[in-house]
């Protein structure tokens, strides 16, 4: 199932920057050490409201998936995710390559990356 064209917003440079190097980039508190998704702009924990872009893992665990199937019933469904990442935050997802009946909540995910022709990369979880 095509997601169609991405483009970056000059929000989200740093986290585009870091997927076309094949790089999670998430957002990080470094007044207390709390790590958070790329759309969070301060931190509720310490009231920080200048949070810096820093490097993750790439290490996830599955808390929740849903399928969806196109129209056209020649398309492959989509498993659409939440993955929590080793560091803490949730992400929204995709999962790729997976086999349905191995999904289960706390499955370790891989994050992997699409460079597609037009647009930006962007980030999927396989197992």
């Amino acid at each position: 199932m095509d997601i169609g064209v991405l483009r970056r917003d000059g929000r989200t440079d740093p986290f585009f920057d870091g997927t076309a190097a094949g790089r999670l980039v998430v957002r990080r508190c470094e007044a207390c050490d709390r790590w958070f998704a790329p759309d969070e702009t301060g931190c509720p924990g310490c009231g920080a409201d200048d949070l810096a872009w820093a490097e993750a893992s790439g290490e996830a665990t599955l808390v929740t998936w849903t399928v969806t199937r196109p129209r056209d019933s020649d398309q492959p469904p989509a498993y659409l995710a939440l993955v929590e990442l080793a560091e803490g935050p949730w992400l929204h997802t995709r999962l790729d390559g997976v086999d349905p009946v191995s999904l289960r909540e706390g499955l370790p995910l891989r994050a992997a990356f699409v460079h597609p022709d037009e647009g930006e990369s962007y980030v999927l979880f396989r197992h």
